[in-house]
């Protein structure tokens, strides 16, 4: 597939479209900013406060619609009290968490078919 990047004319300056990766990326983190969000039990409009954002921003963001800046992502950790790393799903062994609590509650049995799985993804 060959992607094609367009640029459309905002006011004074060209940006370009999102392509479907970009897109997608939007999307995934988005999700994880809102599953961080409630699991703090937080609503979108106390977060907006905070952060100093309106709630359409946030809502946005969560789904995807506009791509979450550093500063977003920073206010998110300031509020909710986590790491950028918590929020977006990594640990400090650099295990995914989903990932890790998955392998935690496998069989030693399952645990060898994973293993010699990766061994042939690996090959």
């Amino acid at each position: 597939m060959i992607s094609v990047a367009y640029t459309y004319n905002m006011g004074d300056f060209n940006t370009k479209m999102p392509n479907k990766s970009d897109m997608e990326s939007n999307i995934r983190i988005g999700k994880m900013l809102q599953t961080a969000r409630e699991s703090r039990k937080i609503s979108q409009a106390a977060l907006a406060k905070q952060i100093g954002m309106s709630t359409n921003h946030i809502s946005a963001i969560e789904r995807g619609v506009s791509k979450a800046s550093i500063d977003t992502l920073l206010g998110y950790c300031r509020v909710l009290n986590m790491t950028p790393d918590q929020i977006l799903g990594y640990s400090d062994d650099g295990i995914v968490p989903e990932l890790k609590n998955r392998l935690l509650h496998t069989g030693v049995a399952e645990q060898k078919k994973i293993l010699d799985i990766l061994h042939i993804v690996e090959a």
